[in-house]
């Protein structure tokens, strides 16, 4: 019989306190896997409502722009940008280029003024999706891809002058769909300006503060009420967000290729609240992962240590009939990866199934902060997660075996045989 073999049968040969032990480690095993999917979810959420609602997989403006533009954005405009959109295009994996131009004005009812911030978006390249008769879509930030209609409709390019409210502004300052409105902003040229315009319709996204003073209406009306047809950015959209950083590289060698001064900025570089929020959440992330491999560790140095005990007369027989330290070392070592082997592999089981399962019913959340909607949480089963969740199991039943195993080993023959 193999000293993997022996190690097997001893394992369950006490098959309560080995039963105990697995359960620990898979129990540990399972809250690492559900965890790491929960914040998976969290994350994928946020990430794609961001990106959908405000920054697009990569944005491009002006070489400057991102560095001085708050303070002076009507100097770093893109000049013809109908030129540069089928350049960007012809790159693999882009979906759509859409031009913004942004400014900071007033919005007006005659009685009531306050300041808001305008966004000229192309409506049919940045489409809504409408709420209303849907109230089931309400409980879930993952249908929520982009700007979301609340009330009313969306933007139209056949309609210049409607615009649609952001939900935040249009309740301070109540008004609903149809009322008409002024916009006033200082044009590109420094002078003042103002359009008549009427409310289409009133939307939210991911972010609350955007929600409180955000105004969109199509790019057409924001150029003319700011007298330019140069835009501030162009705002690409990719098929699958893990594509980013190899679309960003391919775009920048197009810039290059024709000499463009363009910068380019990423969809991370642009979310500085999701960034942090990502390094929170793995930082609990990693706290959870210490305290299963304390768990881990713990329960099998018991349960080793037990087992030296209790048979040491036994290990003093198998060394007098000729088994070497070494073996018996390796013995206790086996022992204590077989605990970690198969409770990892019931953890592997048992937190894929739990997964799944809250996965197919859902979490009702409440809304993150700095947003007004609740969602409902799917919790992902990740296969990183699932192999590490694996390896902190057998990797930490190794560790907790060391000192038992050594123990075992040491004991001297005589000594042993005379433990009854």
């Amino acid at each position: 019989m193999t000293t993997v073999q022996i190690a097997l049968r001893n394992v369950f040969r006490h098959k309560t306190r080995s039963l105990i032990t697995m359960s620990a480690i898979a129990f540990g095993c399972t809250a690492v896997i559900f965890v790491g999917g929960f914040f998976e979810d969290i994350l994928y959420k946020m990430r794609e409502s961001y990106i959908k609602a405000h920054t697009g997989h990569l944005q491009i403006y002006k070489q400057g722009f991102f560095e001085k533009g708050s303070g002076k954005p009507f100097e770093y405009l893109i000049d013809h940008p109908e030129q540069l959109i089928p350049l960007i295009s012809s790159v693999d994996g882009v979906v759509a280029v859409t031009q913004r131009l942004q400014f900071a004005g007033l919005i007006s009812t005659g009685d009531t003024t306050v300041s808001c911030f305008g966004q000229g978006v192309e409506p049919e390249r940045e489409p809504a999706i409408r709420l209303a008769g849907h109230p089931e879509t309400r409980k879930d930030l993952a249908s929520l891809s982009g700007t979301v209609i609340e009330d009313g409709e969306p933007l139209d390019r056949r309609d210049p002058y409607g615009i649609i409210v952001g939900k935040g502004l249009a309740a301070g300052m109540d008004v609903a769909v149809g009322t008409n409105l002024v916009l006033l902003t200082h044009t590109v040229g420094g002078s003042i300006n103002a359009l008549d315009v009427t409310m289409k319709g009133s939307f939210f996204t991911s972010s609350k503060a955007f929600d409180d003073y955000a105004v969109r209406l199509p790019l057409s009306t924001a150029q003319q009420l700011l007298q330019t047809t140069a835009v501030q950015s162009l705002v690409v959209l990719l098929k699958k967000t893990e594509d980013t950083s190899r679309a960003k590289h391919a775009i920048e060698r197009v810039l290059a290729a024709h000499h463009l001064d363009l910068e380019l900025k990423t969809w991370d570089e642009l979310s500085d609240f999701y960034v942090k929020t990502k390094a929170f959440l793995e930082r609990l992330f990693m706290i959870l992962k210490f305290v299963v491999a304390i768990i881990v560790i713990l329960s099998i140095y018991n349960t080793m240590n037990m087992a030296v005990l209790e048979r040491t007369s036994e290990i003093g027989t198998i060394m007098a009939l000729g088994t070497k330290r070494s073996g018996v070392l390796r013995l206790f070592l086996y022992e204590g990866a077989a605990l970690g082997i198969l409770g990892g592999g019931l953890g592997l089981l048992v937190g894929s199934l739990l997964t799944l399962l809250v996965k197919r019913i859902g979490i009702p959340m409440p809304a993150p902060p700095g947003a007004t909607l609740s969602w409902l949480s799917e919790p992902i089963v990740v296969p990183s997660v699932l192999m590490f969740a694996f390896v902190l199991s057998v990797i930490t039943a190794l560790m907790s075996s060391c000192y038992p195993a050594y123990k075992a080993s040491r004991l001297e023959i005589a000594e042993a045989l005379r433990r009854v």
